[in-house]
């Protein structure tokens, strides 16, 4: 059976500074489709595929929908699109209007309503701060902007203003109440970057499912969800992207309603002195986490995958794996800088995945 991957890979940015190359990688995890959809090899299909990609949340999105009704998938897909869009509006800091920018903007003057929305995902991130020990922590934004990995210029931060930032830290600090979210400090400030985009494709998939689609997967640059099986009744198969070769898979394994998102220093890094520092920053110390190169988390939805993805990298290989082990319904694997694997216990009971053949990609 012939198989194609669908891939989104980023460009490199050109800009240089004294510092070496910023980079940018969009796609951790990557969906491998059956081309027999369109050709005689797998048999007859029941429906059609239908495909469309839009930027969005500083990713690309692709949403793939198998329906007979041409009409009703494009419908569909676009109100999924609009979707995602509308929580990029509420979640965004790069949108002044943004419940988010209005709510640091606030910081140290008083509580912001919000959207029942916003309020969900600030609250599950605060849970999963709290479960993780700060693992994740959504306050880390002052240090996050010290740090500047979306820009051209990548260079490492003033070691007295990273100190002043890192004060400003801290999710307890955040307040919820009655659908108000307080920052009780002046200069603190909120990013979602580890669990919004997850968020917005569990809603995207919930768009869906209202939209009576009962076979799609919707991919934003790696944190994706699948809607039921593929027409034929098997099920997605999912591509986990080698962290240091990015054209090649490490492994895949099959998913059939369940979420993924992957974390790693390949995503967004610059090399500098022969250190690579990449975005995942621990809150404790405002620099990026060694050890780890890549944390993936299987889970019921998208926005506890990416949020757990982002805190088991900063937990570190064997801290992560323990905690992972201890929550119900949830897979994981994370590689170490010496690129050994450490599996959660049920990930090798996932359909389709070998850890042989994990350590043999590895070792090319």
């Amino acid at each position: 059976m012939p198989l194609t991957t669908a891939k989104f890979l980023s460009l490199d940015s050109t800009g240089r500074s004294r510092m070496s190359r910023s980079h940018h990688s969009l796609n951790a995890l990557t969906i491998l489709l059956c081309l027999g959809i369109f050709v005689s090899a797998c048999g007859k299909p029941e429906s059609f595929v239908h495909r469309r990609s839009q930027f969005l949340m500083g990713t690309l999105v692709e949403i793939s929908v198998f329906e007979k009704n041409k009409d009703i998938a494009h419908l569909a897909i676009q109100n999924a699109f609009n979707e995602i869009q509308r929580m990029e509006e509420l979640m965004s800091t790069r949108i002044p209007g943004s419940e988010i920018s209005k709510i640091n903007r606030s910081a140290g003057l008083g509580p912001v309503p919000v959207s029942a929305e916003v309020f969900a995902v600030i609250e599950q991130a605060l849970y999963w701060a709290e479960q993780t020990n700060g693992a994740l922590d959504i306050s880390l934004e002052p240090v996050q902007k010290l740090w500047d990995f979306d820009g051209n210029h990548s260079s490492l931060p003033d070691k007295n203003a990273l100190e002043q930032a890192l004060s400003k830290v801290g999710y307890r600090k955040i307040q919820l109440e009655n659908q108000t979210v307080f920052l009780t400090e002046e200069g603190m400030a909120l990013h979602l970057g580890a669990i919004a985009k997850g968020y917005a494709v569990d809603r995207a998939i919930n768009i869906l499912k209202e939209s009576n689609i009962h076979h799609a997967l919707v991919n934003a640059g790696g944190d994706l969800k699948t809607l039921g099986r593929k027409p034929d009744q098997t099920a997605w198969k999912i591509g986990l992207q080698h962290p240091r070769k990015p054209e090649s898979l490490l492994a895949s394994f099959s998913l059939s309603g369940k979420a993924a998102a992957t974390s790693g220093d390949y995503q967004k890094y610059f090399d500098h002195e022969g250190t690579r520092y990449h975005h995942i920053l621990n809150p404790k110390t405002g620099y990026p986490v060694p050890g780890v190169i890549s944390a993936m988390v299987v889970a019921e939805t998208v926005m506890d995958a990416d949020a757990l993805s982002t805190a088991l990298f900063v937990m570190g290989a064997k801290r992560g794996l323990a905690f992972i082990n201890s929550l119900n319904d949830t897979e994981g694997i994370l590689v170490d800088q010496d690129k050994t694997p450490y599996l959660s216990q049920g990930m090798e009971d996932l359909a389709g995945f070998s850890l042989e053949s994990f350590k043999e990609n590895f070792s090319h």
